[in-house]
């Protein structure tokens, strides 16, 4: 193919010419540029980890429940004749809360009372008559088999009367009243209120299958450990709250972990004395499986994650990077990580500038326990 070349044609391939070397060498100077940081370092702030006495804390979340609760029905069929309660009243065991009309079962109980009168003279009569074999030993079996009968019936007339008041089972808090006065009342079909015992009030909970081992281990390792969470003691905030100032104790753990979710069941028990817990509230529980004890702290912000592994950077003995490989605690009450595993009090670990980290890079380390000292010194 001919190429035809002019004058234009020259000073573009001039220029083209030009601008190649000089990408070059600014892409040259660029490679020395950034090599360079790593043949000095990066510099990061590096500093050993804090060792502290910590409390670890596992925490839960769940709601409380009433003690004891009960719904309220009536045993017998009849109009409501009076309410003896005002909603959400406290009441005690045995106070009467409803009266359905009497009327109808007092005349059953009187009627009961007559025909039992009459079979128990005739019974009388049968025994007089008995010793003088005026009568048949078949005909006094009948006799007192209609005195048994009738003393039934009235028995039960009788127990069909008290049952025109339906009295408190428990003590608690009533709710609302359900059905008003004059209304027909269908047994126990029908619903007149519920009453809770919020004082000690109960807190249900869900721990993992492997929370329950670690606990179940411990109680079994540590003399003297309350068995199966029985005593464990507990705290306990709500959702307005910003500490942990409810205490209580556990006093179940479930005989089964659930097949669909791998958890069980726990429950907590609180006094209440205040009343401010009730049945439905929202909570965030925290417990503590053993006591305290001395453990490698770090801030929980340099902690990093690979897949399902935390690490954290520390250096080697050439001042390069490696990831170190953590088993994480709980928290403390200042917000620190607790360390487990993986890391001990002398490693140096990075604690700022983590994005221009990598394995393997070499770096350049600011020492913050010695800048520490140094203003610790300086402030004295």
């Amino acid at each position: 193919m001919l190429s035809i070349t002019t004058p234009r044609n020259k000073m573009a391939t001039v220029f083209l010419s030009s601008l190649t070397a000089l990408t070059l060498i600014l892409g040259n100077s660029a490679t020395v540029s950034a090599s360079e940081p790593g043949q000095q370092g990066i510099p990061v702030r590096v500093g050993t980890p804090a060792v502290e006495t910590v409390q670890e804390w596992d925490e839960f979340t769940g709601r409380f429940r009433a003690s004891e609760r009960v719904e309220l029905r009536a045993r017998v069929n009849g109009y409501l004749e009076e309410v003896r309660f005002t909603d959400g009243q406290m009441v005690e065991k045995g106070d009467v809360l409803f009266v359905i009309d009497q009327r109808p079962f007092q005349y059953a109980v009187d009627s009961a009372e007559a025909r039992f009168d009459l079979a128990d003279k005739e019974l009388k009569r049968a025994k007089s008559l008995r010793r003088t074999k005026a009568i048949s030993e078949e005909d006094y079996d009948e006799r007192l088999q209609e005195q048994r009968i009738a003393k039934s019936e009235l028995d039960e007339a009788k127990l069909n009367l008290e049952f025109t008041e339906v009295k408190a089972p428990i003590s608690g808090r009533a709710g609302r009243n359900l059905v008003d006065v004059g209304n027909l009342v269908n047994g126990e079909a029908a619903l007149l209120t519920t009453i809770v015992t919020t004082a000690p009030i109960e807190f249900y909970f869900e721990g993992s299958e492997e929370e329950f081992l670690r606990y179940a281990r411990s109680a079994r390792t540590n003399k003297g450990a309350p068995q199966r969470g029985e005593g464990y003691p507990v705290t306990l905030k709500l959702q307005d709250e910003d500490d942990f100032v409810h205490e209580g104790t556990l006093n179940f753990i479930d005989n089964e972990l659930d097949e669909n979710t791998a958890t069980i069941q726990v429950r907590a028990v609180f006094p209440n004395e205040d009343g401010i817990l009730l049945p439905g509230l929202f909570g965030r529980l925290k417990v503590a499986m053993a006591g305290p004890f001395e453990s490698v702290v770090l801030p929980p912000e340099i902690i990093g994650t690979e897949q399902t592994r935390k690490y954290v950077y520390v250096l080697d003995a050439e001042n390069k990077a490696k990831r170190a490989y953590v088993k994480l605690g709980g928290l403390t009450e200042s917000g620190q990580q607790i360390i487990k595993e993986g890391l001990t009090a002398e490693d140096r670990v990075i604690l700022g500038g983590l994005h221009m980290v990598r394995p393997g890079a070499v770096i350049a380390p600011i020492d913050m326990n010695a800048m520490q000292q140094m203003q610790s010194g300086e402030g004295q």
